[in-house]
């Protein structure tokens, strides 16, 4: 009966250590998958910016540049993060 029990805690202890690999892996594809939508959200703000942004400290510049930024697509696509 010794025998048994002991059997029965080893199955239990490998079936919760599957139970936290999947989860762990799970975690980790969630998580990566969650980077790479920031990283390519950032880079298409960078993109953007590059594109309607002069490199100059100038006044005019920086109201030049003020005025190319377009405010109603701020929040465009923000869901899909």
């Amino acid at each position: 009966m010794e025998e048994n029990k002991k059997v029965t805690d080893l199955g239990a202890i490998i079936g919760i250590m599957i139970v936290i690999i999947i989860l762990l892996v799970g975690a980790f594809y969630f998580a990566r998958q969650r980077i790479q939508k920031s990283n390519e959200f950032k880079a298409a703000i960078q993109k953007e910016m590059a594109a309607t942004s002069t490199p100059s400290d100038t006044i005019s510049d920086i109201e030049k540049d003020a005025n190319a930024v377009n405010v109603n697509d701020l929040g465009v696509g923000i869901e899909s993060l």
